[in-house]
């Protein structure tokens, strides 16, 4: 039967001397940390994004990394098949951690529009949104794919991928991790990054919502002082060209305002890595 110690012998015949074991068992680590972080960040696996191009993509990756990862790993390699088992679970485990907290702030974004056409009485013509791979109304898909533009137009992706680097100092991968304060503080670290999305979500949409709010001052005031006028029907109307003139109106601020978050969107992505360095 050919196997890795029979490919390793068939080598070695032409004066190969190639250890097999150790490049498959670090680039596989590399590439589980890889492909599992891909799969929540919207710009590198999105859901849209065919199966063959995801698994590509996070392969080439692997391959960038694997020269200076290699390099940091010393030390006998694990032969029993429960911690080589154990090590892959650890890296898909920290992948998560890091997707989760890179994805957050564009769920969040998304938020933003939804609760835009939500006040606008549009939010039931909703359309399939394949980045998230959920429904979303339509201002929700515009600040989304917006968003994704500018991140890659200020060059975050290129800030991600050394965060990303950072994490394989942060937690070699033939070494468990060692939570430096504890995993309650990262409990508490996600359940406020669960939290800005709401703040997120404010933020982007105030000016439309307070347009809103106040157009339904006037009308409020307009059916007290001549009820024969159909408010309700008027609202519909108003609220609809109100909220697009006013998405139109902040959009500098919105961009400005997008940027910040972005900013502290990859301190959150390095500050997750950062709770693990001993």
């Amino acid at each position: 039967m050919f196997g890795i110690g029979a490919g390793k012998n068939f080598l070695e015949q032409y004066g190969l001397h190639i250890d097999i074991f150790r490049h498959l068992l670090i680039g596989g680590l590399i590439f589980a940390r890889i492909f599992v972080l891909a799969m929540f960040i919207p710009y590198l696996g999105a859901r849209p994004i065919p199966g063959r191009i995801r698994v590509a993509a996070s392969l080439i990756l692997a391959l960038f990394f694997y020269g200076p990862v290699s390099g940091m790993t010393t030390g006998a390699l694990p032969t029993s098949m429960s911690v080589i088992f154990t090590l892959f679970l650890k890296e898909a485990l920290f992948g998560i951690l890091l997707g989760f907290a890179g994805g957050l702030v564009f769920f969040g974004i998304q938020a933003a529009g939804n609760m835009i056409d939500n006040q606008r009485q549009l939010a039931n013509a909703q359309i399939f949104n394949p980045g998230i791979g959920s429904q979303a109304s339509l201002f929700g898909i515009f600040y989304y794919q917006l968003s994704i533009v500018l991140f890659l137009l200020v060059g975050g992706h290129r800030i991600f991928i050394q965060a990303i680097g950072h994490s394989f100092e942060a937690v070699p991968i033939l070494q468990f991790p060692d939570i430096a304060p504890g995993f309650e503080p990262i409990l508490h670290f996600i359940l406020r990054l669960s939290a800005d999305t709401l703040v997120i979500a404010l933020q982007l949409g105030a000016p439309v919502l307070v347009a809103i709010f106040i157009a339904d001052i006037i009308l409020g005031l307009t059916n007290r002082v001549a009820p024969m006028v159909n408010v309700f029907e008027m609202g519909f109307n108003i609220k609809g060209f109100l909220g697009v003139l006013m998405v139109y109106l902040a959009l500098p601020l919105v961009i400005y305002q997008l940027k910040d978050w972005f900013l502290r969107y990859l301190g959150t992505v390095q500050k997750m890595v950062d709770f693990f360095i001993r």
